[in-house]
């Protein structure tokens, strides 16, 4: 009998392991699709701490801009930008409207998601544009008025 029940306990260990593994969320997941957020305003300052009593970094100068959350406290969250830059800024400061950013020139804009569809515009570097749907490898995207699909290896924003 006490072999039956060595194998029970080790079944048991085994199972409680691994769900411990596969059920506690880490930051990233527990984040999900609210990890990318936008700048609410024209203007955001980025501080290096949780507070207004901290030394501003830099300022963001452009609403829309997309940035990443790492990390919260309280009314604060930390982000980084496409660049690695860190900092910093106030909650009221950010939105939950998707955006993203081009990564290198003469990126396409295609009127279908396929590069073998129509190419309705080049699109510049540090161009930021309005994310409206994702499908695999492509989003939907609003710039200045013009709608149409550009793959997602192009820019650095939410794919989801």
């Amino acid at each position: 009998m006490t072999g039956f029940f060595k194998t029970i306990s080790k079944i048991f260990n085994y199972f409680f392991f691994f769900a411990v593994i596969y059920l506690t969320p880490d930051q990233n997941f527990s984040l999900g699709k609210k990890n990318f957020f936008s700048t609410k305003y024209e203007e955001a300052n980025l501080r290096n701490g949780p507070g207004t009593n901290h030394l501003i970094l830099y300022k963001i100068l452009q609403k829309g801009y997309p940035v990443y959350v790492v990390e919260e406290f309280e009314n604060w969250k930390r982000i980084t930008d496409y660049k690695n830059r860190s900092g910093w800024i106030a909650n009221s400061q950010l939105s939950k409207a998707t955006y993203g950013i081009i990564l290198e020139n003469n990126s396409i804009l295609f009127k279908f998601p396929t590069t073998q569809s129509k190419q309705i515009a080049f699109l510049q570097e540090d161009v930021t544009f309005q994310i409206i749907d994702c499908k695999f490898y492509w989003c939907k995207i609003n710039l200045k008025g013009f709608t149409g699909w550009v793959e997602t290896k192009n820019f650095w924003g939410s794919k989801d």
